[in-house]
């Protein structure tokens, strides 16, 4: 036998064995590993070959049980269990709060559920570990009863604005390339939560400022807030106050901090604490790509702050969007190729991924616009038809604009296309529906 091959393994246990150490300590020491941990066991995985997808001749089982809130059925909650990649498997609970999901791979996983008004809860044992269940071939297996608790937002810091230790800048005029001779005043703001400092709060309005009370639009904006300008300005120059935020590194991937500094600084534009008076009625809030999932988050504790919402090129199952990914059917930028490991195994910690799945909560959600491209490779646009349909079947008002260009998101700038320019029009007719602000 050739030297080299027979020390080759010895060799590739060497450098595997530093990761499987740091994966099984995190996994005795945690409930839930840490996103780093997860990369980790991401990155053995792909030395070994998987994760692999149950091929559709795999055998099959079926899971059935109950959803309790103290010690009450609870109707039309959403079920799931999800394989390893992420391919979910779902069903809503009866009026007695029992369901059955059918047509399960064999083998293990923890059930999830969760329903408007209640928080995502996975199925837990001893020291709240995650309790997996075993899915037969041809076998209907019993789950122990599934328990939500009431959805409650948490306190916001309190006084305000003295314990945000909010800043302000002095204002700025800004313009927009698009609409012709679109401009607004723009001032920055920071404030802290939590221990962090957040700078990526913006305000803009009408230039000149007449004073009026216009409605609010609340963005949330993936990258940094600074590069969505110029759709800040023309959206403030059609005669709307603009809230702009976007996402804190301090946070990383934790979307529920995220909704966290969203809320408190809707709390500082509602309290007039931002120098702003704001008209009497509910806001419309506006997400893309990634940070549609913070919108989710803060709808869900803020439902009757908002009117509507919209949301661009956004993720609504991040369940599927998992099994995209593994397929190798998305196209992420690098600095975000471990974004979904980040999550972990979706069959053994599906939390993560419910908190990205509006889906599975459509009926709490307010009217809604979605936006998205045929040809986005990063967000699928069958993540817009996921979350249309699931609207739809609640009852809920929907307007869809789905289009082919280049752009996964809705950019102003010199090389705006066509199919922008009627999305920009299409947004402001939704906007005018849902708050009665109308153009003169």
């Amino acid at each position: 036998m050739n030297t080299a091959n027979r020390f080759l393994p010895r060799i590739q246990w060497t450098f595997l064995r530093l990761p499987l150490l740091l994966l099984s300590t995190a996994l005795v020491a945690a409930c839930e590993p840490s996103p780093t941990v997860n990369v980790l066991g991401y990155m053995l995985e792909q030395r070994l070959g998987g994760p692999v997808e149950p091929a559709p001749s795999f055998a099959r089982g079926s899971l059935s049980g109950q959803v309790l809130y103290a010690g009450e059925p609870v109707e039309d909650a959403a079920v799931i269990v999800a394989t390893r990649t992420g391919t979910p498997y779902a069903a809503r609970t009866d009026e007695s709060g029992h369901y059955r999901i059918d047509n399960i791979p064999a083998g293990r996983y923890v059930p999830a559920a969760v329903a408007p008004g209640f928080e995502e809860a996975a199925l837990s044992g001893a020291y709240d570990l995650p309790y997996p269940v075993t899915v037969q071939a041809a076998q209907t297996t019993q789950v122990p009863a599934l328990v939500l608790r009431r959805h409650r937002p948490r306190p916001l810091p309190a006084p305000l604005p003295e314990a945000a230790d909010l800043w302000s800048s002095e204002p700025v005029t800004k313009t927009a390339p698009f609409p012709a001779g679109a401009i607004a005043w723009e001032r920055a703001y920071a404030f802290t939560r939590a221990g962090a400092r957040i700078i990526s709060l913006r305000l803009y309005r009408p230039f000149p400022d007449s004073g009026a009370k216009l409605p609010l639009l609340f963005g949330l904006f993936p990258g940094w807030v600074d590069d969505w300008a110029p759709v800040n300005v023309a959206l403030a120059d059609a005669g709307y106050t603009v809230l702009a935020l976007s996402p804190s590194g301090a946070w990383g991937l934790d979307v529920a901090a995220h909704a966290e500094d969203a809320r408190l600084a809707l709390a500082l534009a509602r309290g007039g604490h931002l120098g702003v008076d704001l008209a009497d009625v509910p806001a419309v809030a506006l997400g893309g790509s990634f940070s549609s999932a913070m919108v989710n988050r803060l709808l869900r504790d803020e439902r009757d702050q908002f009117a509507a919402w919209l949301t661009l090129g956004g993720v609504s199952n991040a369940f599927t969007g998992s099994a995209d990914f593994y397929a190798k059917r998305l196209t992420f930028p690098e600095r975000f190729q471990y974004l979904i490991p980040a999550l972990g195994p979706a069959n053994l910690y599906p939390l993560p991924f419910l908190y990205f799945s509006p889906v599975y909560t459509a009926s709490h959600l307010p009217p809604t616009m979605i936006i998205h491209t045929d040809v986005d490779r990063i967000i699928p646009i069958s993540q817009a038809y996921e979350l249309e349909e699931a609207l739809r079947a609640a009852g809920v008002y929907v307007e869809v604009l789905y289009y082919e260009d280049v752009s996964h998101y809705l950019q102003i700038g010199e090389n705006m296309t066509e199919s922008g320019e009627e999305m920009f029009w299409k947004v402001l007719e939704f906007l005018e529906s849902q708050t009665g602000n109308i153009r003169e």
